[in-house]
């Protein structure tokens, strides 16, 4: 999988960094007329693009209740896959196979405990199905399709992505990273670091990375130096070679220094924080996926609404 992001990175950089980004107080989220019927809740189902109108074939969870409570928003979990799940899917059985192999959907799927936990949490989860690659501009209407077909609440809006889905999620991030109320890329390091992600000022980072995952420097150059740009500090994170599992915190604005506590640590207010795994298994996201710690912060994050 390595290679192949390697190698359409190169060629993508540009978009990833571009600028063309708009005014916050103006822009119109979900302006696109809604269009689905939707009479399923508490389970996965898959969509075609020919049912929706959507850019893409994606799944979906809506927790119990969506049905009976039209006047309730709800927060929203979208989940892009690796370079290995790209393409197009004929039927809705091979989308719902594709797209939940990963994330929250396929806790939902496979475990009693999963699907407890998300439907307790009344969070949405979204896992969109990319041809070839992940378009910020594919996205973002991706995102304006939802907030126009359910109902989103716009100050809940997470993001996460695992391998090519991580760098998906990250070039996403350099141009509409104000939408979002939290990031959380696994498994990506490659183009970093960049310039400064100024839209992602005062949204909280969590990134994961095993540390010789490509290389011995791949766990520092994860993309969060274009976060702490923001806020002062223009050095990579040191990440120190260990056998143990160890998290990396930036405070912010108050304090912008690195500091690193053992374990996964899913507590505290570091705007950024970066969990470097042991060895060099690009699968890093297993681990975090399957940590409620990790799905806890996430859905306790949330961002002022757009004025």
């Amino acid at each position: 999988m390595r290679l192949g992001v390697i190698a359409l990175s190169i060629a993508m950089w540009t978009v990833a960094c571009g600028g063309g980004v708009e005014d916050e107080g103006t822009e119109q989220w979900g302006a696109q007329s809604a269009r689905l019927v939707i009479t399923t809740e508490d389970q996965v189902v898959a969509r075609l693009p020919a049912s929706t109108g959507a850019i893409y074939g994606y799944a979906e969870y809506l927790p119990p209740g969506y049905l009976t409570s039209p006047n309730t928003s709800y927060p929203v979990i979208i989940h892009l896959n690796g370079l290995t799940e790209f393409g197009t899917s004929t039927t809705e059985a091979n989308l719902l196979e594709v797209v939940s192999r990963h994330g929250a959907l396929k806790k939902i799927r496979t475990t009693s405990e999963g699907k407890a936990y998300f439907g307790q949490k009344q969070v949405m989860v979204f896992s969109p199905r990319a041809p070839t690659n992940w378009v910020p501009a594919d996205l973002n209407a991706f995102v304006d399709f939802l907030v126009a077909n359910y109902r989103v609440d716009p100050t809940r809006i997470y993001l996460t992505g695992l391998s090519y889905g991580g760098y998906g999620s990250w070039k996403y991030a350099y141009e509409y990273g104000h939408r979002l109320a939290a990031l959380a890329p696994m498994a990506t390091n490659i183009g970093a670091p960049g310039p400064t992600i100024t839209k992602l000022l005062n949204v909280p980072v969590w990134a994961v990375h095993s540390y010789a995952d490509g290389s011995s420097l791949s766990a520092e150059r994860s993309w969060m130096q274009g976060v702490t740009k923001n806020y002062g500090q223009f050095q990579l994170v040191a990440v120190a070679q260990s056998t143990t599992t160890q998290t990396y915190l930036f405070p912010g604005a108050s304090s912008p220094t690195w500091t690193s506590q053992a374990g996964v640590v899913a507590t505290g207010t570091a705007i950024g924080r970066l969990t470097v795994l042991p060895g060099s298994a690009h699968d890093c996201w297993t681990q975090q996926y399957n940590n409620y710690a990790f799905w806890d912060w996430l859905l306790a994050q949330q961002r002022a609404p757009v004025p």
